[in-house]
């Protein structure tokens, strides 16, 4: 079992992701704590790129009534589409296995 090339990549693989792992929690242990400096740009960015995401979006939902609409339309289609959908499918496979 050793000598199979799929066991190498394994164990490769294995000790690559251990070696990096090990790396990781040395450099965080032993590194000085960080600068205030270093902390507003983390939290800067962090709130930049929240602006963008579904998370952002999500938290603006309250003050924009289109979103809101849009949201509440989609909820209101999503069981009926898959009513139809399902009985859709129910139909093609019954055709399909007629005229096989």
């Amino acid at each position: 079992m050793i000598q199979k090339p799929w066991f190498k990549i394994f164990i490769w693989f294995a000790s690559t992701v251990f070696f990096f792992l090990a790396s990781v929690i040395l450099i965080s242990y032993f590194n000085p704590a960080p600068t205030q400096d270093q902390t507003m740009k983390f939290m800067m960015g962090m709130m930049e790129s929240m602006h963008g995401s579904m998370m952002g979006l999500s938290m603006g939902l309250e003050s924009n009534n289109s979103l809101k609409s849009l949201i509440i339309l989609a909820t209101g289609m999503t069981i009926p589409l898959s009513l139809i959908a399902a009985v859709f499918a129910i139909i093609i496979r019954l055709w399909r296995k007629k005229n096989a």
